[in-house]
């Protein structure tokens, strides 16, 4: 994939992740604001394709490949590294959880892989 690709993907799955609560509201209020406001229809025709290929991706891609629940707890991260409980295990898990966002990191292995080859 190339770079420009994986990075256009991964700010979509940050947005989906961040927002796929209120990504409906966000896209409705998007239509009504430019209809009440806007005679240009081709501007128009652009914003309803953007929505129309943002909820493609969330159906086609996101919800078969994003993992969002993490792969390790707090517990499980002190264990498989050795160390006690502290601020670094927060860090260590946000750290974890962006990359499986991110789409890295798909499976429990590969979080335990990930997790041992960070410099701590």
């Amino acid at each position: 994939m190339r770079e420009e690709n994986k990075d256009i993907s991964e700010e979509m799955n940050f947005f989906w992740y961040e927002n796929r609560d209120i990504a409906g509201h966000i896209f409705v209020l998007t239509l009504a604001d430019i209809y009440g406001t806007s005679e240009d229809d081709q501007f128009l025709d652009k914003i309803r394709l953007f929505i129309i290929y943002l909820q493609e991706y969330y159906f086609d891609f996101y919800t078969k490949n994003i993992v969002e629940e993490p792969f390790l707890s707090g517990k499980e991260i002190m264990e498989i590294l050795g160390i006690p409980s502290s601020p670094l295990i927060g860090k260590i898990k946000q750290q974890l959880l962006r990359q499986q966002i991110k789409g890295e990191i798909k499976t429990k292995d590969q979080a335990v892989s990930f997790i041992k080859s960070l410099k701590l």
